[in-house]
């Protein structure tokens, strides 16, 4: 467990754990804070792009089979327009999802791509998803 304290009350945390912590092991470490940042790095990243009839529930059912391969929406913007014939509203959903390091043994995007391929099917949409890893997030 990690225990930000004022460093006045080191000394008695430590012997208070000493004492009255019966049938426990306790050690105390300090440690030294520095200004180094961490950042993860992509090692996976994929486009998607959802489009077809709006219902209820489809960003939900996107975003999970996203989520179940362990890929993290790193954006995503929604849009609403009427189709030019037929009176219904079209849904479009597009966005970026990566995959940190270290990647999974069994990690295959095409697999995803199938997945979303066969959820598109099912809802009665189009769904895209294509490697862009290295590519800007701004492409």
């Amino acid at each position: 467990m990690l225990v930000d304290i004022a460093e006045k009350d080191v000394g008695d945390l430590q012997d208070q754990l000493a004492s009255d912590v019966k049938g426990m092991k306790t050690d105390c470490l300090e440690t030294v804070e520095t200004n180094a940042t961490v950042a993860p790095t992509i090692a996976f990243a994929g486009r998607f792009k959802l489009s077809g009839a709006d219902n209820p529930g489809i960003v939900h059912r996107l975003t999970s089979v996203l989520a179940q391969n362990r890929l993290t929406i790193a954006n995503m913007k929604t849009k609403h327009e009427e189709a030019p014939f037929g009176g219904t509203e079209l849904f479009t959903v597009e966005g970026r999802s990566v995959a940190y390091e270290p990647l999974s043994s069994n990690f295959e995007w095409t697999k995803i791509r199938e997945e979303l391929k066969e959820l598109g099917d099912s809802l009665n949409c189009d769904i895209e998803f294509d490697d862009v890893t290295g590519s800007s997030f701004r492409d």
